[in-house]
């Protein structure tokens, strides 16, 4: 956010910290849930509520206010906005940090003598609780208002059940129908489907889609987070009675699961949901232009093809083994990996399909191994479709399950990939042909004076791409999780300051808290399958109907990650898109 848009908030914005400040001071209320699509100015809005809370006298000059973000690069970048917005005049800021090497009773005197203190949990809970504790308690208590950035990924843990098929076809209606059946729903996305050009020759079946949007809006039950309720006991925000003033912040549009969890946990009486109003708030509401690039690669498309084979021999095991224990026919699609993952970690769940199959252990064995080929497979797909050749080159190689190594198609597979990393070691500089297609973009923004941001699955791939494009003269720069707060913090400065051209990031680390008006245009490297997701990664770069940026998402041609792109950004059209109202239309480069 710069300077200009901090000292003229929009007026849906005030809107927000006015009726934050209302429901203090007259309806006697402490914790608020602030509701606003990604980019917005959530955090802006914060800072108008502290602000306010100070010169209404609401904040005791004795008590701290407290800044939680679970991202370490975002509590780096809110800190310095906070500074430039001015709250400094307040009193001191201090940026809770790994501290390496600075003593610990440094730290804690710096801590009780600040007004702001920012933080992720966990840092906070470990500089409180440690060998050698960098908060004293007695600072902690001081703590007068707590802001919590996405609170909902502080707040909330999912477990087990998901709602019933019937309540969820409910959700759906009612928050997309728009007056429409969920029957007329699936029709309508059948239908855009058909109509994309690039869908000629494919069949759709409104039972696979009705399932796919069943399985994207089940959302599952939710309890408090055991991960984080200590510190969120140590600051005393839990109680009903509870007199902290609690800011929560969230982008997310389909959360009524956790609402409820929310108001359940503080107490009804104690909570209000904000939700922003204001002459400018369809001017500044998220606007999308989404295109796909289409890479042709009859390679990949055949290497693709014999994943899904393979997969599909251990998914028919995984079957049998799923009916065994649990009586059932089929895994539900969205349970499979779960599954695997139970299958090969629980030593309990084993020894319970032993007994089932009579203490056969080869048997056990066999279907154990199947398991472990299916999240093989599962991996090399992702490998082949996101990452490097050599990459995937690598990992087959290395794969020594018997299932696989014994299977002929998998045996085809590992030929296929050998011939293919020996004519790409001939080639100097050699590039595969979605590489290829991202540099020639890449090139094209950075003469027209564009700067783009592209999101990858591997943190090895931002690093590759990186270098990719420093040898074709573009100036870039990457981020990922893998580095701490300040490295990811300093990476991504040079490119909102414009020293760097192009920013390859890792998506789950971009996709939540960092905000990159800067970025005119974004890249996917490949595919995001959910749409909670997909729409926050999508508001990073500031999109909206006064300033539409356009987003490509480069897939693979007759490959599963074109077909879960042309998928996702269509139910993202008439989903979502109709209740945003400006989603442009699909085109295929």
């Amino acid at each position: 956010m710069d300077a200009e848009q901090i000292l003229e908030p929009r007026s849906y914005q005030i809107n927000a910290r006015d009726q934050v400040i209302y429901n203090i001071e007259t309806e006697k209320k402490t914790a608020f849930l602030i509701l606003l699509p990604t980019g917005m100015g959530k955090t802006l809005i914060a800072s108008l509520i502290v602000e306010m809370l100070m010169e209404r006298g609401l904040v005791a000059s004795e008590e701290k206010i407290l800044f939680l973000v679970q991202d370490r690069k975002l509590k780096h970048q809110l800190h310095s906005m906070m500074m430039q917005y001015g709250l400094a005049k307040h009193g001191h800021l201090y940026l809770l940090d790994d501290q390496k090497g600075i003593p610990p009773q440094m730290t804690r005197n710096h801590a009780a003598l600040s007004k702001f203190i920012f933080a992720t949990p966990i840092l906070l809970m470990n500089a409180v609780v440690g060998k050698n504790p960098r908060i004293d308690r007695e600072t902690l208590e001081k703590v007068g208002v707590v802001i919590i950035d996405e609170i909902f990924d502080v707040f909330a843990q999912s477990y087990g059940t998901k709602r019933p098929r019937e309540e969820t076809i409910r959700y759906i209606e009612r928050r997309f129908g728009g007056g429409r059946e969920f029957k007329d729903i699936v029709k309508s996305l059948k239908e855009e489907l058909e109509k994309r050009p690039e869908a000629e020759g494919r069949e759709f079946h409104e039972g696979s889609i009705a399932d796919q949007l069943i399985r994207e809006f089940e959302s599952k039950n939710y309890r408090l987070n055991k991960k984080f309720e200590p510190i969120l006991t140590l600051l005393d925000i839990l109680s009903a009675e509870s007199q902290k003033i609690v800011i929560g912040l969230t982008a997310s549009i389909s959360q009524e699961t956790k609402i409820d969890l929310l108001k359940t946990t503080l107490g009804e009486k104690r909570v209000a949901e904000i939700h922003p109003a204001g002459d400018d708030f369809e001017f500044h509401r998220p606007a999308y232009e989404l295109k796909q690039i289409r890479v042709f690669d009859d390679w990949i498309a055949d290497i693709d093809s014999i994943i899904g084979k393979v997969r599909h021999a251990s998914f028919s095991q995984l079957s049998e083994v799923y009916k065994i224990l649990t009586g059932k026919k089929q895994i539900p699609n969205d349970r499979i990996l779960l599954f695997v993952s139970d299958i090969l970690g629980k030593k309990s769940l084993q020894k319970t399909l032993l007994e089932k199959l009579g203490n056969n252990e080869e048997r056990l064995h066999s279907y154990l191994s199947h398991a472990s080929a299916y999240l093989l497979m599962t991996v090399a797909r992702q490998r082949l479709l996101e990452s490097t050749l050599k990459s995937f080159s690598r990992f087959i190689e290395n794969i020594e399950n018997k299932i696989l190594v014994t299977n002929n198609d998998f045996i085809s597979l590992r030929d296929k990939v050998r011939n293919k990393m020996t004519e790409s070691l001939a080639v100097e500089g050699y590039l595969s042909e979605k590489e290829k297609r991202l540099l020639f973009w890449l090139d094209m923004m950075d003469k027209e004076d564009k700067k783009s941001l592209v999101m990858c699955r591997f943190v090895e791939v931002t690093k590759h791409l990186t270098a990719l494009a420093e040898t074709k003269g573009i100036s870039a720069t990457f981020v990922h999780g893998g580095m701490d707060g300040a490295t990811q913090y300093n990476q991504i400065k040079t490119f909102k300051e414009g020293k760097k051209k192009v920013l390859f990031a890792s998506e789950r680390l971009i996709e939540k808290g960092t905000d990159l008006p800067e970025a005119d245009v974004g890249f996917y490297y490949g595919t995001t399958a959910s749409l909670e997701r997909y729409e926050q990664s999508l508001g990073r770069i500031r999109s909206n109907v006064s300033n539409v940026k356009t987003l490509y998402t480069i897939a693979y041609n007759q490959t599963v990650e074109n077909e879960k792109s042309l998928k996702r950004d269509t139910m993202f059209l008439e989903l979502l898109g109709k209740q945003l109202g400006t989603v442009a239309e699909i085109k295929i480069e």
